[in-house]
């Protein structure tokens, strides 16, 4: 077992079921991410899953649970974010349901902002992805928040949590803004405010229509 998986692995939180590796499912994504670490790491870790209490979620090979499986969030993505996510391949997601994504053009490592679906690059593979995400553990899983967020409730393994006042409208990473909401509802929630302010020019003025919260 490599350095990289083992960093991580430490941190794999127990009681969740990944369910064994579809290696005809891992063999199509071997042939749009070129990473052998990662890769290895899924092998290593037993099929991804749930790490720093929660705060990171990162994506398995099986059909168990849809809100774990590679193929079923990125086919959902790309239905509700359209031209968003071209050339992106998500692999895994931070406390509130941000995607880190394979960038299949440039071979580098992308942080999507579901609310705005802005991408920034973060790192060029998923061993320096591993290293950044170790530096900023904070900034990059919401750890901090989650464990305020477990004081009171316990997340259930296919929640995230969610603002009740968009972040892009200036609501707060904070407890008493947010909501767990499960999967896929939160991933259509924040898609719906993307289509609604991607790539606007700063400062343009924009009524979101959120729509019903659903939990």
């Amino acid at each position: 077992m490599s350095k990289i998986a083992k960093s991580l692995i430490k941190h794999k939180v127990a009681g969740f079921e990944s369910g064994e590796v579809d290696f005809l499912e891992l063999s199509k994504y071997k042939g749009l991410i070129a990473d052998k670490e990662y890769f290895s790491f899924v092998i290593d870790s037993k099929n991804g899953g749930f790490f720093y209490g929660q705060s990171l979620h990162i994506y398995g090979y099986s059909q168990i649970h849809a809100y774990h499986d590679m193929e079923s969030i990125n086919l959902l993505l790309q239905k509700e974010y359209g031209d968003i996510t071209n050339g992106l391949v998500s692999f895994a997601q931070d406390l509130f349901g941000n995607q880190f994504c394979f960038d299949t053009a440039g071979n580098n490592i992308v942080f999507l902002d579901v609310e705005t679906g802005g991408k920034d690059v973060i790192a060029r593979d998923f061993s320096s992805w591993v290293d950044a995400l170790q530096e900023r553990l904070h900034y990059f899983t919401g750890i901090n928040v989650l464990e305020e967020w477990v004081l009171n409730d316990q997340l259930k393994f296919d929640q995230r949590l969610c603002p009740k006042v968009p972040f892009v409208m200036g609501g707060e990473f904070k407890v008493n803004n947010l909501y767990a909401s499960s999967f896929p509802n939160s991933i259509r929630a924040y898609a719906n405010i993307a289509r609604q302010v991607y790539n606007l020019p700063e400062g343009t003025p924009v009524k979101l229509n959120i729509g019903k919260k659903t939990s």
